[in-house]
């Protein structure tokens, strides 16, 4: 008889503790919390400079913050001097294909930019030379414009031997 007890305390539901009511406010309160974390994130992706960096100080402001001179890097871009357009008929045999391109010309200095400006007949001479004896094929793809531009720097320095040419530019370039 001992046995009968021990099997109504085990058959006797144990009571629950109530839920509580908390829940409910909690949801909308990490909601809003991520709101804002989101909102603050998107603020400071669409607010910094562009690049992602913070503006460079002008070389006087670094030498005064550092306490020392502001070094150059690398040799300061020289003098550049614009060539008027080029339109030029491709060597293609089947179909008509034309080329207009951009350039322009870095020069050491303001002289050599004179001499260049002076040369501009002789320059534009060459280029249409060479760039009417191109394919639509050759003046495809970042290879074939390197291949282009080191025969059109060339050319240059043919056409300009005083002027000390630093680099060449090509600012556009459309085929059709």
């Amino acid at each position: 008889m001992a046995d009968a007890p021990d099997k109504k305390e085990a058959a006797e539901p144990v009571p629950e503790k109530p839920a509580r009511g908390g829940g409910a406010k909690l949801l909308p309160v990490l909601l809003a919390v991520n709101s804002v974390m989101l909102a603050g994130v998107l603020g400071v992706l669409l607010l910094r400079p562009a690049g992602g960096r913070a503006p460079a100080p002008e070389k006087g402001e670094a030498a005064a913050a550092t306490g020392h001179k502001a070094e150059a890097k690398g040799p300061a871009v020289g003098p550049t001097q614009r060539l008027p357009d080029f339109v030029v008929h491709l060597r293609d045999t089947d179909a008509d294909r034309y080329a207009r391109v951009s350039f322009e010309v870095e020069v050491a200095t303001e002289e050599d930019k004179n001499r260049v400006g002076t040369a501009v007949p002789r320059i534009r001479d060459n280029f249409i030379t060479y760039l009417s004896d191109r394919t639509f094929d050759e003046l495809r793809g970042s290879e074939g414009l390197t291949r282009t531009k080191e025969q059109l720097m060339e050319r240059l320095k043919q056409a300009v031997p005083g002027a000390s040419v630093r680099s060449l530019y090509i600012t556009d370039i459309v085929v059709q």
